[in-house]
């Protein structure tokens, strides 16, 4: 399933943490939003890593589902691409 992930952190260092965290398991569309494509498993231990880098009184982290409605729907008005879920096959 598509998610899409946003963060909300003021302090730099575990802004750069989540940022990596999130490049590891997605792809940047802004500054602090990401589009990650994910099993249910890959969400739970997302979580478990977002738990370990911010401070839960300071920072926000939300994952929203997409679910294949809304990722039709999606606009993109400006620079941008659409996140495809590009499945490879090993021949």
């Amino acid at each position: 399933m598509k998610y899409l992930l946003a963060f909300d952190i003021s302090n730099g260092r575990r802004r750069n943490a989540v940022v990596r965290c999130c490049l590891a398991h997605g792809f940047r569309v802004q500054k602090s939003v990401f589009e990650a494509f994910m099993e249910p498993t890959q969400v739970a231990d997302f979580e478990e890593k977002m738990l370990k880098l911010i401070d839960c009184d300071k920072d926000s982290v939300r994952i929203y589902p997409i679910d294949k409605t809304a990722d039709e729907g999606i606009r993109i008005v400006g620079c941008g691409k659409r996140i495809e879920n590009v499945q490879f096959r090993i021949i």
